[in-house]
């Protein structure tokens, strides 16, 4: 949750979700942490950030104990060439010339498009998370092959 919006338990959340339509009145939902799932009570897309209210949550101040966590949800089968970005992170980075780029340690969003944080003895590097750049994934083997010269965009 990003923030608390109004006195009445109502929050501003930062949707990372491909699938907004999960996020309905009446959804069993998790709060990071949580065991047991609570239910959205209300959700407001209108405006630039989405708030939604959620039952047992009636105040400010309870609210604001949850600013920072996630809402989560039950992972949902996914098409094939698609990944949680979960799945991805710990995965090791190679070049399609072999070369060890480091680790996938991070997923994150610039703008419309995801980016992998890769570390390695080379130090960071961004890569785009494009068709044209990343060749192949394979999660059996733990393995993300890119083409992508690092030097070029230095």
């Amino acid at each position: 949750m990003a923030a608390v919006k109004g006195l009445g338990g109502a929050l501003k959340i930062e949707s990372l979700t491909d699938f907004p339509e999960r996020l309905l009145p009446g959804t069993e939902i998790y709060l990071e942490g949580d065991a047991e799932p609570r239910r959205i009570a209300e959700v407001n897309w209108a405006g630039r950030v989405p708030t939604l209210r959620l039952d047992g949550i009636a105040t400010r101040e309870a609210a604001a104990a949850l600013v920072g966590r996630y809402l989560e949800l039950p992972a949902r089968e996914l098409p094939d060439g698609s990944y949680y970005w979960h799945q991805l992170q710990g995965l090791r980075v190679v070049d399609t010339s072999g070369v060890e780029l480091g680790e996938l340690v991070e997923v994150f969003r610039a703008g419309e498009n995801e980016v992998y944080r890769v570390v390695g003895d080379g130090g960071e590097q961004l890569i785009p998370a494009l068709r044209s750049v990343v060749k192949e994934i394979d999660l059996a083997a733990a393995r993300m092959v890119v083409e992508y010269d690092v030097e070029e965009v230095r």
